[in-house]
């Protein structure tokens, strides 16, 4: 599967291919960790991304987990890391609400989707 779609880098925040590009540049580029994420991951690796200094913090901690134990607790903390990343979408009125489902496929893999209802009252899901 590709996500790659050069027109989704000019496409509005009111199209389809606009909405899914913002949620995948939130949630696959890496959020800054926190002290907290630090002692959890026993490393000082900081993360984050190159345009951070640019624009508007985009990014998610979801790269923090890459080394946890796939327990009911690491579900929690992915389905609010990817909360965190994409709730500008909500706070700049691009869209009503997000909601995130994240479940155990196997003890190793965590699936996700995230569901935005649009402020025309549509749904649009983007699996991850």
């Amino acid at each position: 599967m590709s996500h790659f779609n050069l027109s989704a880098l000019t496409a509005p925040l009111t199209s389809v291919d606009g909405l899914t590009h913002a949620v995948l540049q939130s949630v696959l580029n890496h959020a800054p960790s926190t002290q907290n994420d630090r002692a959890r991951m026993k490393s000082d690796e900081r993360g984050g991304c190159w345009n951070e200094d640019y624009v508007r913090a985009i990014g998610s901690r979801d790269w923090t987990l890459a080394r946890e134990k796939n327990t009911p607790q690491t579900l929690i903390r992915t389905q609010r890391f990817y909360e965190d990343a994409l709730a500008w979408l909500v706070d700049e009125d691009h869209v009503r609400s997000v909601r995130v489902d994240a479940v155990a496929i196997t003890s190793t893999t965590i699936g996700r989707e995230v569901i935005i209802t649009t402020n025309a009252n549509e749904l649009l899901k983007v699996p991850l």
